[in-house]
């Protein structure tokens, strides 16, 4: 292992001649503050707009995923009744949220997990960093996780002495350049294929020195260069995409399998999950692995979905940590316009279709939350202190053309909470004593547009304005506070006639005087106040000692009763309840309104939504096994550049597995317990030496390594997305034999393939404890300038035998 600084490889000196067009890469150390970099908006997108590589990079990157989604997302015929669910099911979170950590929390637990709970960044940091210390490791691999970025987990772990080794390829672009990530799917979509070259030759210490750019190349070093960090590593940190309340199952989905390995090859896995989110139950999925793939890859399934609850014995970690994280969502939840934004899923669909982001890219927005729902997210966790906080600049940076309400999955009106959001602070301004400029000159606008006479007065005066554009038709260029308009965009020359002018004068001749205060269209409406005038903040909010005020409520008869200190489980749920109290009270609580004092409210006072409609498909338009489904697997698969192999009769399986494991040069080959006999010498027959996965017998991530292929059936496949499930049972195998081994060959029966995921999931709810793992095609990436490379860090071939 290099030298570590910051939690990252020390840099190397490339051995390569670099080539004359390029330079060496820019390097961003990290923000002390992940949720506010330091850099208004207005400042640091103008810098942006200035870097003409930067925009072609977005405009490529943000096109080609929206056209992508838009191509799969137009195939479901029932999106819009999937939007509408997954919207109720937030809705439903946000209402019960007390009730499902508690039953997460028990369910885990009941599995073999261990929860903990943090009120802060700096909790989290500590739980984590104290959870690893107890290991006696010093480094840590990590799967691509919003929430440990936004807590700064990497800096933390460094200042203990610990590296975290980033293992998603975008990530460890960005983690090797000392950089910051600018999307949340793709984060280092800023970056082209030479400067990720140039980055891997001079900090990637094993980088080979002829390294070109093509993007297989490059993914090959990165495959190469973490191979034998996974194959050593004791202990992973993870996030999650959801968590259901019901079984203690958490889910996250990948596409290269760096997920896979960080999740199934360690010893200690330890998770790191916001509270919101948590779903209800198990079916619950059906929803959301429709809605996410679709809207963030543009594909129908992400290569690999994983599902465990808690710990399976012999299976994948044996040490497991949920650490549920506030960290300001507890703020966000006490606002009933501002908490929608908690129902975000991170797919970043909002941000592939701005037209502020396309041009401005990520950096600019100060957070690690960018785009539409970063300008609305950060401030709500955050908070904001007046015009010079960073994030209060947020909510200005949108167009409000309303395309990332069009795609959000779950039905964000982003658009709305950016203006109820601006409306705040314009009410924060009206108390201001000293108001600037900007605030003055507002002021002064409102003042002139309430009167009709006044405002007919300033058209007049515009219309001298016709002097500074004669000769180009624009004004480029105005006085004092006037030049903060054109020092950016020109000013249309006014017109020689006002339009209230022109209609006096064709329309209504008796007012034909356009000095008139007659002569305006209607009377002007006075300045209205928000329905809000509150930041948004939870009013209440126990502080981190967990003590709320400084009253002597302890004291009886004189003397004071100490009472036991808070945990931070129930500080955090003591939140939850503050931020929900005005919902149970039937008040219409605005951002400074004072709930009902904390503490532990009664289950039964928490408003109960109805089950959310269901109006989407849940069973398939053709029988499982038909003909037809089995027409649309094989499709999908090979869509996703699988290999499919059909054959007439189950007898034949043999002689074609022979075939293929012979044909592919395999020398050793991986079979799970009860793989059919014939199907086990067939794989001996192809002259390979043959292993059997042994339950209870340990099997090394090292000795895996040194295995070509595996051989495996599956639970079921599901024809829609093209994947296949495994749930590490009978035919199976663990979850480690089907993730190391270059070549997976799987024998699907046709009695297994469903048509729908909704199908999939009654199926695989009868028995949600096992470990699922979700394949569709060979582990794949395209954070390298959006092009497509197979075989990343999951296996390169994924062979499907499809058996009547």
């Amino acid at each position: 292992m290099s030298a570590v600084d910051l939690g990252m490889p020390g840099r190397r000196q490339s051995t390569a001649p670099a080539a004359a067009t390029t330079t060496p890469p820019v390097t961003h150390h990290a923000p002390e503050d992940p949720l506010r970099w330091g850099t208004p908006f207005p400042k640091a997108a103008r810098e942006a707009l200035g870097d003409a590589q930067l925009r072609r990079n977005l405009a490529r990157a943000t096109s080609s995923i929206r056209a992508k989604r838009a191509a799969v997302v137009e195939e479901v015929p029932d999106w819009e009744a999937l939007r509408e669910a997954g919207s109720a099911i937030k809705a439903q979170v946000m209402a019960t949220l007390p009730d499902l950590l508690r039953q997460l929390e028990a369910q885990v637990t009941a599995r073999g997990g261990t929860v903990h709970w943090a009120r802060d960044a700096a909790e989290a940091n500590r739980i984590v960093t104290d959870l690893i210390r107890a290991t006696g490791e010093t480094e840590v691999v990590k799967v691509k996780s919003m929430a440990t970025q936004e807590i700064g987990l990497n800096e933390a772990l460094a200042e203990a002495g610990i590296a975290a080794v980033e293992t998603d390829l975008a990530e460890l672009i960005v983690q090797l350049a000392d950089d910051r990530p600018s999307h949340i799917l793709v984060p280092a979509i800023h970056r082209s294929r030479a400067q990720i070259r140039e980055i891997f030759l001079e900090r990637m210490p094993d980088a080979p020195p002829d390294l070109t750019d093509d993007p297989e190349d490059l993914a090959e070093a990165a495959r190469l260069h973490l191979r034998r960090t996974f194959l050593r590593a004791k202990v992973a940190v993870s996030g999650a995409n959801f968590a259901v309340a019901e079984t203690g199952t958490l889910a996250v989905v990948e596409s290269e399998g760096n997920g896979r390995m960080c999740l199934t090859l360690p010893e200690t896995l330890i998770t790191v999950m916001g509270i919101e989110k948590v779903i209800p139950t198990f079916r619950d999925l059906e929803v959301f692995l429709q809605l996410l793939p679709r809207s963030s890859t543009g594909e129908r399934m992400n290569p690999y979905t994983s599902m465990w609850t808690g710990v399976t014995p012999g299976d994948g970690p044996q040490a497991f940590h949920l650490v549920l994280l506030d960290n300001g969502r507890t703020r966000a939840l006490a606002d009933q316009v501002g908490r929608a934004a908690l129902h975000c899923i991170r797919c970043s669909a909002c941000l592939n279709v701005c037209p502020v982001y396309e041009r401005v890219g990520g950096h600019a927005y100060g957070s690690v939350y960018p785009g539409p729902i970063g300008a609305v997210l950060t401030p709500q966790l955050t908070g904001t202190a007046g015009h010079g906080d960073p994030n209060a600049a947020l909510p200005y940076a949108s167009t409000l053309c309303g395309a990332c309400y069009d795609v959000c999955p779950v039905k964000i009106d982003i658009p709305s909470l950016l203006v109820e959001l601006r409306a705040r602070q314009v009410d924060a301004d009206r108390r201001r004593l000293l108001p600037d400029p900007w605030a003055l000159a507002m002021r002064t606008a409102s003042w002139a547009m309430s009167d009709g006479a006044r405002f007919a007065a300033v058209e007049r005066t515009a219309v001298l304005g016709r002097m500074l554009g004669r000769r180009r038709g624009v004004i480029s260029s105005l006085p004092s506070i006037g030049a903060l308009w054109t020092r950016s965009r020109d000013l249309p020359r006014p017109p020689a006639e006002t339009f209230r002018a022109w209609w006096a004068r064709t329309h209504d001749a008796e007012h034909a005087d356009d000095t008139s205060p007659d002569a305006a269209v209607g009377p002007a409406a006075a300045p209205t106040s928000s329905p809000s005038s509150a930041q948004v903040g939870a009013p209440g909010e126990v502080g981190a000692s967990g003590e709320k005020g400084s009253g002597s409520g302890g004291r009886k008869h004189g003397r004071r009763r100490r009472s036991p200190a808070p945990t931070a489980r129930d500080v955090v749920l003591a939140r939850v309840h503050d931020a929900l109290a005005a919902d149970r009270a039937g008040e219409p609580e605005r951002g400074g309104a004072t709930p009902p004092p904390a503490g532990p409210a009664p289950s039964s006072a928490s408003p109960r939504p109805t089950e959310p409609t269901r109006a989407y498909r849940t069973a398939g338009e053709h029988a499982p096994g038909s003909p037809e489904v089995l027409d649309i697997l094989v499709d999908r698969l090979l869509d996703y550049r699988a290999r499919v192999h059909r054959v007439e009769r189950t007898q034949d399986v043999p002689a074609v597995l022979a075939d293929l494991l012979r044909e592919a040069g395999v020398g050793s080959v991986i079979v799970p317990p009860w793989l059919p006999t014939p199907w086990v010498l067939a794989a001996g027959d192809s002259g390979a030496r043959v292993l059997t996965d042994v339950p209870g017998v340990p099997v090394t991530p090292a000795t895996l390594d040194r295995i070509d292929a595996v051989v495996t059936g599956a639970r079921l496949a599901i024809a829609e997305t093209g994947t296949l499930v495994l749930d590490a049972q009978g035919d199976q195998g663990r979850r480690a034999i089907t993730l190391v081994p270059d070549r997976h060959v799987c024998v699907v029966r046709a009695s297994q393939v469903v048509h729908s995921v909704p199908e999939a999931m009654a199926l695989l709810g009868r028995a949600p404890s096992r470990p699922l793992t979700w394949i569709s095609g060979p582990s794949a990436t395209s954070d390298i300038e959006l092009t497509r490379v197979e075989g990343v860090h999951g296996p390169r071939v994924l062979d499907v035998v499809l058996v009547p």
